[in-house]
């Protein structure tokens, strides 16, 4: 995956549980000094709903919210969703690669 263009998802049957978000792009955090974290398997698009429609089709507003971090580290889901489900947003972040992984041209 490293340096290449993101790749189209394997196919699937049935249902595909999209409850949990993507994972984290590779990163260290310069604040703290940890171990390498992440995976290069990180393009990752999370949306959240307050609720998924049955019959009624309700107008919400979106927020569509990219993590900061100087392209070095952080996440989509660094800041959890709760306080925008209890005030019915719908809530998309991503997750890009970072560091030399994403920006070697900067």
């Amino acid at each position: 995956l490293r340096f290449r263009d993101p790749q189209p998802p394997e196919s699937w049957q049935g249902i595909r549980d999209a409850t949990k978000p993507g994972n984290k792009c590779c990163q260290l955090n310069p604040y703290i000094q940890s171990n390498l974290e992440g995976s290069e398997d990180c393009l990752y698009l999370n949306v959240y709903t307050p609720s998924l429609p049955r019959e009624k089709i309700e107008t919400l507003p979106v927020l569509f919210f990219v993590h900061g971090g100087r392209f070095i580290f952080g996440y989509g889901d660094y800041y959890k969703p709760d306080y925008f489900m209890k005030h019915n947003v719908i809530l998309v972040t991503i997750n890009y690669r970072l560091n030399v992984l994403g920006f070697l041209c900067l």
